[in-house]
């Protein structure tokens, strides 16, 4: 995979860590332990947007879900004027 330089501004606290990381020998580099962070959040973001759109699914598969829903928008709107 290509790699990219970027400049960043993190917290030092959390650079510590990393770093501390790095000097332990639990990551390869600062900048491969900064990858495997994004990375993971990365998968985290996924699995939850792929579990929220099966109950999305699931919801529209069921009538009583979708009129539900439905007076519940009607309410607010209505509040909202």
């Amino acid at each position: 995979m290509r790699k990219r330089a970027v400049t960043v501004t993190v917290d030092t606290d959390l650079i510590d860590y990393a770093e501390q990381q790095v000097e332990g020998g639990d990551a390869r580099s600062l900048s491969a332990y900064v990858n495997e962070a994004i990375a993971a959040r990365v998968r985290s973001e996924r699995r939850a947007r792929a579990a929220w759109g099966g109950l999305v699914t699931k919801a529209q598969a069921d009538p009583d879900a979708v009129a539900r829903a439905e007076r519940m928008a009607a309410n607010v709107r209505a509040k909202l004027g």
